[in-house]
C-alpha cells in the first residue's frame, strides 16, 4: 500500500482504524464479501493477548478463507509475508502488535433480528465448527480455553481473576453460581475434549455482536476473543441476546435447526445448551464484578447487566432444584 486514509473507529482494548486505499493488493477473489480497498487495522492491546494467540487467530482465519471460503475476515500479510507486525515508536512506551484484515461488508441486526437470522447463524456456526474439527494448528501456537478453569477461574482481562471475583458475590448468587458451575464441571468431565465436542470456537458470536448480514447472509467478525472451547458453549453464547425473550424457544429452535443442516448436534449436547447459557452468564458476571470492583467508575456501565445476569442464573438454578429452601 502506498498512501492510505485512516479513521479511528474505537479504542476499547484494541485500537481499531478503518483504512482506505486506492492501492489494492492482490489478495485473491472474494466475491461480494469485502469492501474494495478497505481494511481494518488492529493495534493490539498490550498484555491482553499473547503473541502466539494472535498468530493462531490469524492462521485460523487465513485457513478458513483459503481452504473453506468461509465468510470471515481475511488477514493481509506484510511484504515479507508476516501476518503480525511488532511496531514501536519513541513516543509510545513498549511495543504494539499490529495486524491488518480485509474489511467485511455488512450491517448489524442487533435491534431488528428475526427467526431467519438465527437460522442462518446456525448454518454458519456449523460450518465454522466443521472446519475447526478437522483443522490442525501449527505446533507452538496456543490460545485461551473456554474450559472449566477458563470460564470460572482464570484471568480474562478485568485485572482480577474470576477465581478472586467469587468472593465478591452475595451469598444467594454464590450458591446459584456454584451449583451451575459444578453441573458444568460434571458435563465437561463426561464429555472430555475430543474433536467431536471441543475445538477452536469464536466464543462471542451473536446477532447483537460480531455478526454482520449482507443480502441475507451472515458474516462472522472479531475473532479476537476466540479460543478452544465446547461447540455448545458457542451456541449458548449465540442465544444470550434473546434469553429473556418470550420467543426464546423459537429462536433456540431456529438456531439449532440451521446448525443441523450442516452439522449433527447429538442430543446429549443439545440438552445442555441452557446449562452452558447459564454458565456464560456466570463467566461474564465474574469478569464484570471483578472489573467494577477494581474500577468503580465502570459501575454505571455494568451494574444493571450484572444484576440481570445474576438473576438469570439464580432462576435457572432454582428451576433445577439447586437452591436450598429459605
Amino acid at each position: 500500500m502506498g498512501s492510505a486514509r485512516l479513521d479511528l473507529l474505537r479504542q476499547a482494548g484494541n485500537t481499531l482504524f478503518r483504512v482506505r486505499t486506492d492501492d489494492e493488493p492482490d489478495t485473491g477473489a472474494s466475491g461480494d464479501l469485502f469492501g474494495e480497498g478497505q481494511y481494518l487495522l488492529r493495534v493490539h492491546q498490550p498484555g491482553y493477548q499473547e503473541t502466539e494467540a494472535i498468530e493462531l487467530e490469524l492462521a485460523w482465519l487465513t485457513a478458513m478463507r483459503r481452504e473453506a471460503d468461509l465468510p470471515v475476515p481475511e488477514p493481509v500479510a506484510t511484504l515479507d509475508g508476516r501476518w503480525l507486525l511488532a511496531v514501536s515508536h519513541h513516543a509510545v512506551p513498549g511495543t504494539r502488535n499490529c495486524s491488518l484484515l480485509r474489511w467485511v461488508k455488512g450491517r448489524s441486526v442487533a435491534n431488528c433480528f428475526r427467526l431467519h437470522h438465527f437460522r442462518t447463524q446456525g448454518r454458519l456456526m456449523a460450518r465454522l465448527h466443521n472446519f475447526s474439527a478437522r483443522w490442525q494448528a501449527s505446533a507452538g501456537l496456543r490460545k485461551r480455553k473456554f474450559d472449566w478453569d477458563g470460564l470460572f477461574q482464570n484471568d480474562v482481562g478485568s485485572g482480577m481473576t474470576n477465581a478472586e471475583a467469587w468472593a465478591l458475590l452475595s451469598p444467594p448468587n454464590r450458591e446459584a453460581f456454584s451449583f451451575v458451575a459444578e453441573q458444568i464441571r460434571r458435563v465437561m468431565e463426561e464429555w472430555g475434549q475430543g474433536r467431536d465436542v471441543f475445538r477452536l470456537i469464536h466464543g462471542d458470536l451473536g446477532v447483537d455482536a460480531n455478526l454482520l448480514f449482507w443480502r441475507g447472509e451472515p458474516r462472522a467478525i472479531d475473532f479476537d476473543d476466540s479460543g478452544f472451547g465446547y461447540y455448545v458453549f458457542d451456541l449458548a453464547v449465540a442465544l444470550d441476546v434473546c434469553r429473556d425473550d418470550p420467543s426464546y424457544p423459537r429462536y433456540r429452535d431456529a438456531l439449532l435447526n440451521g446448525y443441523a443442516e450442516f452439522r449433527s448436534l447429538p442430543q446429549r449436547q443439545a440438552e445442555q445448551v441452557e446449562l452452558f447459557l447459564a454458565g456464560s452468564q456466570i463467566y461474564w458476571n465474574l469478569w464484570a464484578t471483578g472489573g467494577t470492583h477494581l474500577y468503580p467508575g465502570l459501575q454505571g456501565e455494568y451494574s444493571e447487566r450484572i444484576a440481570r445476569t445474576a438473576e438469570f442464573v439464580v432462576q435457572y438454578a432454582d428451576r433445577q432444584g439447586g437452591l436450598r429452601p429459605e
